[in-house]
């Protein structure tokens, strides 16, 4: 958890100035750079030297040559540049900009003392062929913004909670996952939520959690196949009737239940071939959590039973489209047979 450990360093004022930010977890990216501009400038100084940029619009020379301009009434001043996408294998979003990536290599080895340079990097992957990323490496204090293990979530929950002044237990945020996902952005949300039932100073109990942190439509429908996989046809379709008065789009749900069974299929197929857990997240592009929930599922689930459910899906999918079906009708009865096939296996 690199990331904190800068946060940490940029609170006791230790601000370096040159930062490459990369990684997909938008929610660590903000509040990088919120800390940075909240340890230089004031909320008045932030107006007139805060630049924002994107590779996209404005050639990385004339960023540089911002870069190394002096500040405007300040001591400071913070260059952002939104889509740095020069250090992976992402394509340009727009072909008419050309950028001199030697004004970069320039700037890295003589930054301006009163620039702190931030370049981010939203996507999933670095190239670490390229010779940019290799002197980010090397010249800039790099921050990684990748999905966060398990643990590392929940070491996060826990420093959420110290920021925001309440207490939540090892259990109470292994709960909270399960419910809102791994989505940092959500979590916050959600813990901020439970601050406002409990106050500061106040414990956030497993019934707080259950009480106001609603099910993301990815854990409904992890719940919603554990139901239908051990049978429990019934609340299977309780379950699927909740979503329905969310609002929730009927062929939405069946893509997510066939891209839950795609999962566990896939899982289930790994293991067979010993592949651990973190490898298989890294395989399969999911984050480690989701891996480790379908591990724990696929344990008691044969693979004919995993692919006869994909059929059905495609079966169904096939009907709503072709008009043969209504889609909420068509997926009840898709549930009904996840089901039937869970009976059949334990008859």
């Amino acid at each position: 958890m690199d990331y904190i450990k800068q946060i940490k360093n940029i609170k006791k004022n230790q601000v370096d100035p040159v930062y490459f930010i990369h990684g997909t977890q938008a929610f660590i990216m903000e509040e990088v750079i919120n800390e940075i501009l909240g340890q230089l400038l004031t909320k008045e100084e932030q107006d007139m030297n805060v630049q924002r940029f994107r590779l996209a619009d404005v050639p990385l020379q004339q960023i540089m040559e911002e870069a190394a301009t002096l500040p405007f009434f300040s001591g400071k001043k913070v260059v952002i540049v939104q889509d740095f996408y020069l250090a992976t294998s992402q394509k340009a979003e727009s072909g008419g900009v050309e950028h001199q990536l030697e004004s970069l290599e320039a700037y890295l080895k003589h930054p301006v003392p009163e620039t702190t340079l931030i370049l981010v990097a939203p996507y999933e992957k670095l190239d670490e062929r390229k010779k940019v990323t290799k002197q980010l490496k090397s010249l800039a204090t790099v921050v990684s913004a990748s999905e966060l293990t398990e643990q590392d979530t929940v070491a996060w929950i826990g420093e959420q909670a110290t920021v925001l002044g309440i207490d939540v237990s090892i259990p109470v945020r292994r709960r909270l996952i399960e419910l809102a996902g791994t989505h940092l952005m959500q979590l916050n949300s959600e813990l901020q939520k439970c601050q406002l039932y409990t106050g500061v100073g106040g414990e956030v109990t497993l019934e707080v959690v259950e009480q106001l942190v609603a099910k993301t439509l990815e854990q409904s429908v992890f719940d919603l196949i554990d139901r239908a996989m051990k049978a429990d046809i019934s609340q299977a379709i309780t379950l699927y009737k909740e979503m329905i008065k969310r609002k929730e789009e009927p062929l939405m749900i069946l893509a997510m239940l066939t891209r839950q069974l795609r999962i566990y299929l896939h899982v289930k197929e790994l293991k067979q071939r010993s592949y651990s857990e973190k490898q298989m997240a890294g395989i399969l592009k999911l984050h480690p959590y989701v891996v480790k929930l379908a591990a724990k599922q696929v344990a008691r689930l044969d693979e004919k039973r995993l692919k006869a459910s994909l059929m059905a899906a495609a079966d169904t999918d096939y009907a709503i489209k072709t008009g043969k079906q209504d889609k909420e009708f068509a997926v009840e009865m898709f549930i009904i047979k996840l089901g039937s096939l869970a009976s059949e296996r334990s008859a």
